[in-house]
């Protein structure tokens, strides 16, 4: 038995080694140096030079790094880069939002949320919220999913998809949830596009009766959407003066949360409208 088990570390030897090397050579791209040469990394790892070369080359092939025309000199490829916003979003998101949501809630008296994609693109899924202390308020479950043309949340997500993954989000059916919810193609363009031109979103008994809310985009550094923070409750707190100071609570909260990860919150171009009387226009034209 001790023979067998003996084998079988040996035969997964090799395999770690080669996960080791790899990951060695990835942590000598660093800010003092960006670029190293394959004779380089070997000398400064201690490794053979036709095995850098092999790992350099795979790390190649998939992104990781990138290998200039002329020097034939080795840096961190895009790959690299969208690891660690992949990284940074999952891993630091919820630690950095959760303070800023329960800060956002008390300045509101409603339920703060942090909406993100689900991996599909597709639908938006509440990843954290904080819940009001007010006896009347919006319980949300984490967790829950919602489709994308639906609810600020999922608006803010949709209107900074691309272009294509809007088409397919529109072409999939826009389903209706409640009196309020836009399932005109036309209608949910012309409101995305009021969405990225403002910085902000807001919706009123779209998903639920009673239920309003407003949100915010954050993106990271290419400009793609990360999550949105938002807030959400009864309709019988909802007055034109709120949605003014509340929009700019949310926005602090988002600009709090993308700063502390390096990513950008789009400026507030207009926080004066009111919710209700918009949305209410808008499902009047749908016939709704």
């Amino acid at each position: 038995m001790a023979t067998i088990e003996r084998t079988a570390r040996d035969q997964r030897k090799p395999s770690f080694q080669v996960l080791e090397r790899t990951f060695a050579i990835l942590d000598v791209f660093d800010e003092e140096h960006p670029e190293w040469s394959t004779t380089d990394i070997a000398r400064s790892l201690g490794l053979p030079i036709p095995t850098v070369h092999r790992i350099l080359t795979a790390l190649k092939r998939r992104g990781y790094v990138s290998q200039h025309d002329e020097t034939k000199r080795f840096r961190l490829g895009v790959a690299a880069l969208q690891l660690g916003d992949r990284a940074r979003a999952v891993v630091d998101l919820r630690s950095v939002a959760m303070p800023e949501l329960r800060n956002l809630s008390r300045d509101t008296g409603e339920t703060a949320l942090l909406t993100v994609l689900t991996p599909r693109h597709d639908r938006g899924v509440c990843l954290e919220r904080v819940e009001t202390a007010h006896p009347l308020r919006l319980s949300v479950t984490t967790g829950r999913q919602l489709p994308l043309h639906a609810g600020a949340s999922q608006k803010v997500l949709l209107a900074y998809l691309g272009e294509e993954e809007v088409e397919a989000v529109i072409s999939g059916g826009l389903e209706h949830l409640c009196h309020a919810t836009i399932t005109d193609p036309r209608l949910l363009r012309d409101e995305l596009a009021t969405i990225r031109r403002r910085g902000w979103a807001s919706s009123f008994e779209e998903t639920n009766v009673g239920v309003w809310g407003i949100a915010v985009p954050v993106l990271n550094v290419h400009g793609e959407i990360v999550c949105a923070v938002g807030i959400a409750g009864p309709s019988a707190r909802l007055t034109s003066a709120r949605v003014r100071e509340d929009v700019r609570r949310v926005h602090a909260a988002a600009r709090a949360i993308g700063r502390a990860l390096g990513f950008n919150v789009p400026e507030l171009s207009a926080t004066s409208s009111s919710i209700k009387p918009r949305l209410r226009r808008s499902s009047e034209r749908k016939g709704a």
